[in-house]
């Protein structure tokens, strides 16, 4: 029996490893899209800035001087929350160097395999980050 019991924690050591390494793959596919999008947000901005630097106001119409506004906006609302997702990933990316990857951040209980499942750069538990949300 003490074989049996030697082999199940083996096999579930194993299991584990490989969940991390997929996580890890998954976490890095994810930082490099977020950078490539966060420079993409980032030229697109800075080209709208020149653009709009570069016309008279008088010449544009309301209309579109709140188009422009409004789409600035939103694009520096989805840089921002780019640049956020990039700063989860890459703390994720820590846990798993530093081993602790699944471990909730702030009452170091597990993370539930699902949400690390669906949410491979989660560092809360699902407690924590509905209070976090709460707070917020």
């Amino acid at each position: 029996m003490g074989l049996w019991l030697w082999i199940l924690v083996v096999v579930q050591e194993v299991m584990v490893a490989v969940d991390v390494e997929k996580a890890r793959e998954e976490l890095l596919l994810m930082r490099a899209q977020l950078g490539g999008e966060g420079e993409r947000l980032a030229r697109s901005l800075a080209t709208s800035l020149e653009d709009e630097s570069g016309e008279e106001s008088s010449d544009q119409h309301m209309a579109d001087v709140g188009t422009v506004t409004h789409d600035r906006e939103m694009t520096e609302t989805v840089q921002a929350n780019t640049e956020r997702l990039l700063v989860q990933v890459e703390r994720a990316l820590e846990k798993i160097e530093q081993g602790t990857y699944g471990v909730c951040d702030r009452c170091g209980k597990n993370i539930d395999d699902d949400r690390l499942r669906a949410i491979p750069y989660a560092t809360l538990c699902i407690d924590d980050q509905r209070r976090l949300e709460r707070s917020e």
